[in-house]
């Protein structure tokens, strides 16, 4: 069930620590065992879990612990990478997972979107569909049966962000819900029930470097951070090993190692006085008739052996059977899952499935080697493994190992390998999933599963494990990923957006890069549009070998449009071969980082012309890059030269030759360099130059690195979240709403998710702020763009959100980018 052995030895220099540890850990399981509590968190997304609780329940109190987030953390920024939006959901995903492997909790989550920073709870909660996510929750805690609740945040304004208030308003709904048989009645058709927690608690808080404290000393509190002895390390430091695997959010973590104090205030039900499980049963007289297994029990753990726990397999099995006889019920089926696990570690059971392919085309075949190894005097016997249609048995007895290489054919309907909660269009505040068995579930499905049954101890027992990528890195040793399912062929685009001024007389072309997934035999293939219409015809007289990319062009003369504005063209192959006639309108996406599994999702493939007046000066643009982003590529549509600044090119010789200078997002957050450089960026404004800072954050997670503004300026917190809030004109007559375009408020539709944020600060009469926006209810916000004349140059910040517009072909955001970017003294 925990799995932190692993982590807890690579902190350590004692390579004997891997066995002790591990026999350790599955006698901390079987105090587990021992334990009839389970506790659900809830809050808002990744990250935002009390990692310090759930360590403690799950790891010194050896309750079932659980969290359950609202959201994947799709609109949040990325310190590592350049994924927004639903990619960055997918990284979160599983940090989030590895977080849990590291402190031993479970993790669920509901349907809804993360759509940015939200001001209050009624926007969350009506973007997301209220019902809905109720509804999740509600599913989760039933399922779950949580014996205490509780919230990380509290439901109003305290909690600093809409989304976080929004989930303690849940978590308060829910937890009568759950206990209402008139709510969400259709639930208890699946197989739960009806469910009263016993208590509903908000676990209060005060963050470092934050001055909303929470806490006060009237509140019930307890000590946790206790050392654990079987495993070497305290909960604090477990819980530092959770929170740093956050790490596109920054929030690499210092371990806590002596007592620290959590503080909580009851929302619901009794309030605690002695323990927060106070009138809560946490052993097995809980369910009726089970005074057998708990002696069992306490003898198995009185009479484990650390160095031989195989000698305990024999009565674990006629523990499970005990619990078998006992009335079903949700704790009945938690506990054989538990010693189902423990029985098979203790065993040394090693199973897996492998194979060298990371892809795997629908009616391809699939070579992997399948590995079931007994690494204990132990025996297994009528071993069946089966794969897709084929399987097969072994005779005999099994003491040491069996290996067998074959293969099995994918069938041609096999469903591709997508996130499930991505497999139907999303609506806009939430994912749709169909299957409402899969509420709540955190993971991918794995894209093919080796099924394994056998007898031990004469008790049958069955084993699910996926089939994964096994490749050796001369560096790092065994790497082990997932793999995925996917059509004949996937495509790309060199650019998914074109740009063509209206009068410009240009023709602009993106490449269709395709990739054959499987070979492809000679015939044809034409790339069309949704409305059907060919843009090209490509003829394959070869056709394709599986791995072969080709690339072909297609060209757009905005002579030739009709449209003005965004025009979009959804594409596909339309393929006519020798062995069949068939359509993939696909392209595949990879997430690799080391610190997680490589993420595999398909979307469609979109273009986007944008036909629309804009003008931008000038030609060659040096762009600093900061914690990742696309806006270079749209740099590139409007027609500049972008080459990418090193910290020896921050050199007036070097820079003088620019027209503007840009800095990718958090680039003062994230490169120390810039402080050492502003003398000479300062240099480079006052000779003529045109410096323009994207937005940084400023908080105690992403600390500004260096001064960046000629004058005194500072980042704060501020920003505008209806990304259709109307602009006000505060200097209508500045150079940057009127050169080289005229901004009006029409520049200002269909802008995506948010209007700015981190908005700039200053009281020095050098600043100016020429736009502002005010967001429902709010005083008027005028730092989303500021500009200070130094020299013959200027510096302007803008916490405006270019970083999304531009890669989402907003017309309107390329005008106004440049108008930033142009600079006034280029010829």
């Amino acid at each position: 069930m925990k799995k932190i052995f692993l982590y807890v030895l690579a902190c350590s220099s004692f390579s004997s620590f891997a066995q002790q540890s591990n026999n350790a850990q599955l006698y901390e399981d079987l105090q587990s065992i021992q334990v009839l509590g389970t506790v659900l968190h809830v809050a808002a997304h990744p990250d935002d879990e009390s990692t310090h609780m759930l360590t403690w329940f799950a790891q010194e109190q050896h309750w079932e612990a659980n969290y359950f987030s609202c959201t994947r953390g799709d609109g949040g920024q990325n310190l590592i990478g350049d994924e927004q939006g639903v990619p960055l959901g997918l990284l979160r995903t599983q940090e989030l997972l590895a977080a849990r492997k590291i402190d031993g909790a479970h993790q669920y989550f509901s349907q809804a979107l993360d759509f940015g920073f939200s001001k209050s709870t009624d926007e969350a909660l009506s973007t997301w569909n209220h019902e809905l996510i109720l509804s999740n929750l509600v599913w989760v805690i039933r399922k779950l049966q949580p014996d205490i609740i509780f919230t990380r945040f509290p439901p109003d304004a305290r909690a600093g962000h809409g989304h976080h208030s929004a989930s303690a308003a849940l978590a308060i709904e829910a937890y009568a819900a759950a206990a209402d048989p008139k709510r969400f009645p259709e639930q208890l058709s699946r197989g739960v029930q009806t469910w009263q927690a016993k208590r509903l608690l908000w676990n209060t808080f005060r963050f470092p470097g934050s001055a909303n404290n929470t806490i006060n000393e009237n509140q019930f509190k307890i000590q946790i951070g206790n050392f654990l002895p079987a495993l070497g390390v305290s909960t604090g430091e477990l819980a530092a090993l959770s929170r740093s695997q956050h790490k596109c959010q920054g929030f690499g973590f210092a371990a806590d190692r002596g007592l620290t104090t959590e503080y909580f205030e009851t929302l619901a039900g009794e309030a605690p006085k002695q323990q927060l499980w106070d009138g809560v049963s946490t052993s097995w007289s809980r369910i009726p008739g089970s005074e057998s297994v708990e002696t069992q029990l306490k003898e198995i753990i009185r009479s484990y052996q650390w160095e031989k726990p195989y000698a305990s397999v024999k009565a674990m099995i006629a523990l499970k059977k005990a619990i078998e006889a006992l009335p079903k019920s949700t704790y009945q089926e938690k506990k054989l899952v538990q010693v189902k696990n423990w029985i098979l570690k203790a065993a040394a059971l090693y199973v897996a499935g492998t194979t060298q392919q990371s892809t795997i085309a629908t009616g391809d075949t699939l070579n992997f080697k399948t590995e079931i190894i007994l690494r204990s005097p132990l025996t297994l016997e009528n071993v069946q493994v089966k794969v897709l249609q084929k399987d097969t048995t072994f005779t005999g007895k099994i003491n040491s190992s069996r290996k067998l290489i074959w293969n099995a054919k994918i069938p041609v309907n096999q469903a591709y390998t997508q996130p499930y909660w991505l497999q139907k269009a999303r609506n806009l505040g939430n994912f749709v999933v169909e299957d409402p068995m899969k509420i709540g579930q955190a993971d991918v499905d794995p894209a093919v599963k080796v099924q394994l049954s056998f007898q031990l101890e004469g008790e049958t027992f069955t084993i699910e494990k996926a089939i994964q990528q096994m490749f050796v890195d001369p560096v790092k040793g065994e790497i082990y990923q997932p793999i995925a399912i996917t059509p004949k062929s996937v495509f790309s685009l060199s650019s998914q957006v074109l740009l063509l001024p209206i009068g410009s007389k240009a023709s602009k072309s993106t490449l269709v890069n395709i990739t054959a997934m499987s070979t492809i035999s000679p015939g044809s293939v034409q790339i069309k549009n949704e409305l059907g219409e060919i843009l090209a015809n490509i003829s394959l007289e070869k056709g394709l070998k599986k791995g072969e990319k080709r690339s072909f062009g297609i060209t757009f003369q905005e002579s030739s449009l009709k449209e003005t504005g965004k025009i979009h063209h959804q594409l596909s192959l339309a393929y006519t071969t020798e062995r069949g006639n068939w359509i993939d309108s696909l392209e595949l996406h990879s997430i690799e980082y080391a610190h997680i599994p490589t993420q595999r999702y398909f979307t469609g493939v979109g273009l986007d012309l944008i036909h629309s007046p804009i003008v931008s000066k000038g030609k060659r643009i040096g762009y600093i890059r900061g914690a990742g982003d696309k806006v270079p590529e749209a740099l590139s549509q409007m027609g500049y030269q972008v080459d990418f600044l090193k910290e020896s090119d921050l050199k007036l010789e070097s820079l003088k030759k620019y027209d503007a200078i840009v800095t990718g997002i958090r680039a003062y957050n994230t490169e120390d360099y810039l402080g050492n450089a502003h003398p000479e960026l300062m240099k480079y404004i006052e000779n003529g130059g045109n410096y323009v800072v994207q937005y940084n954050t400023a908080s105690f997670l992403g600390p500004m690195k260096a001064q960046m503004s000629p004058y005194p300026f500072q980042v704060g917190r501020s920003r505008i979240t209806r990304e259709n809030s109307q602009p006000e004109f505060l200097l209508a007559s500045h150079a940057v709403l009127n050169q080289p375009n005229k901004i009006s408020s029409e520049d200002f539709q269909g802008w995506v998710q948010e209007r700015s944020i981190y908005l700039g600060e200053s009281s020095d009469p050098h600043v100016e702020f020429p736009l502002g926006f005010t967001d429902p209810g709010e005083k008027l916000e005028k730092g989303n763009i500021a500009v200070a004349k130094y020299g013959k140059g200027r510096f302007i910040y803008t916490g405006l959100v270019f970083f999304r517009e531009l890669p989402a072909a907003v017309p309107g955001a390329y005008r106004l980018f440049a108008n930033l970017i142009s600079n006034p003294n280029s010829k």
